[in-house]
């Protein structure tokens, strides 16, 4: 069952949920200075324990020059794809499963996500608290 369709959830674009989605897509695209616009300086990444590399990342160069770059090479086309956004004011969560594929077969895998990114008073994302169906994951790239 696709979450929508289980809440029943009606979102406005708020200012806070377009950011997000904007980061979202920036990720999508590859970062770059898009990225840095809609970051804080310095944001931290508090990733659940079990997922993969999950740890937590402070800034910019740890979260996208350790974290990611390591979880890549163990999420093959890794891609989150939000469904829900919940506008809470200086937070909001995005609620989604992360996609990606097995070396082998090229088979997409799904997994249950929930993000609750923070929001600066200056409009900008200062990182986010991870929560994911790790056991979930760690059985589909077992099964690799």
């Amino acid at each position: 069952m696709e979450i929508n369709s289980f809440l029943e959830h009606k979102e406005t674009d708020t200012s806070n949920i377009i950011l997000v989605k904007n980061l979202y897509k920036a990720m999508a695209e590859g970062g770059g200075s898009a990225l840095l616009k809609i970051l804080s300086d310095n944001p931290t990444w508090n990733v659940c324990p079990g997922t993969p590399e999950g740890g937590i990342y402070h800034g910019i160069s740890e979260v996208f020059g350790v974290f990611y770059k390591k979880l890549l090479n163990i999420l093959i086309n890794l891609k989150a794809e939000p469904e829900v956004f919940v506008d809470g004011g200086d937070i909001v969560v995005a609620l989604g499963f992360y996609c990606f594929t097995n070396r082998e077969g090229g088979i997409i895998k799904r997994v249950r996500f929930s993000h609750t990114w923070k929001i600066t008073s200056d409009n900008r994302i200062d990182g986010v608290w991870q929560v994911c169906d790790s056991l979930e994951m760690r059985r589909l790239l077992e099964a690799e």
